[in-house]
């Protein structure tokens, strides 16, 4: 009886034991999953400034594991995020094998806008090391008024003009005066062409103004100084210049 009891306990033993091995080789399963870093760039900043239009340098992305290597394996979808709208998906890159690439995507500032983008994770076939998905930084567009500039003193009467780029209606402009701390000169709107011309004096000193155009969603509020001279002389005449 004695030798059956103890046969009985050395099983039950075995199978508790069993049981606990097996129960072991689950988290050493889930270890073989790699969690990742995403990081997005631009120029290698991560705020970059630009007038409409002008190119601004390209997007930036890498995917790391958590020792800084590289991982060159899955997919990436780079989202955009507008002012006032949600995150969207612009630009897939479906193969990541040389690397995370949006081609020109986002290289012209077109507008005030945020980028990120969400690596969806992969498999490496060589490694059989599957990476975890993540979501990489902000990557922050402001985008500034550009225009072409006219200002002009002919026969020594002097004017800020010029149109903006893009051409917008009705679009507010304040002109400031420096005597001491800036103070408004005069307020403006553009033509249907987004044109615009205001008259300005000088002094022998040169009179400092100040061109401000108004920020709409897309685009950041833009400044611009001038100095406007004025030259005596049997022809009077003036300058105007940037500053």
């Amino acid at each position: 009886m004695r030798t059956k009891k103890l046969g009985a306990v050395l099983t039950s033993l075995t199978i508790t034991l069993g049981a606990a091995a097996v129960l072991a080789t689950g988290p050493a399963q889930a270890a073989g999953t790699v969690a990742t870093t995403a990081k997005l760039t631009m120029n290698q900043q991560t705020t970059v400034k630009g007038q409409y239009g002008d190119a601004i340098g390209y997007l930036e992305a890498t995917v790391a594991d958590p020792l800084g290597g590289l991982v060159y394996t899955g997919s990436a979808v780079l989202q955009r995020r507008l002012p006032g709208r949600s995150w969207a998906d612009v630009k897939t890159d479906p193969d990541t094998t040389d690397g995370v690439r949006f081609d020109s995507y986002g290289s012209h500032a077109k507008g005030n806008v945020r980028y990120r983008f969400h690596y969806l994770g992969g498999t490496d076939p060589d490694t059989s090391t599957t990476y975890d998905p993540s979501y990489s930084n902000v990557v922050t567009v402001i985008t500034l008024w550009n225009f072409k500039d006219t200002s002009a003193c002919p026969h020594g009467r002097c004017h800020i003009s010029g149109h903006l780029i893009p051409r917008t209606a009705r679009h507010k402009i304040t002109v400031q005066v420096k005597h001491g701390s800036w103070q408004r000169y005069r307020v403006v709107r553009t033509t249907s062409r987004g044109a615009y011309r205001i008259g300005v004096t000088g002094s022998r000193s040169g009179t400092k103004y100040r061109m401000i155009i108004a920020r709409t969603r897309s685009i950041t509020a833009t400044s611009k100084r001038y100095r406007v001279i004025r030259v005596t002389a049997r022809n009077a005449g003036g300058a105007i210049s940037p500053r």
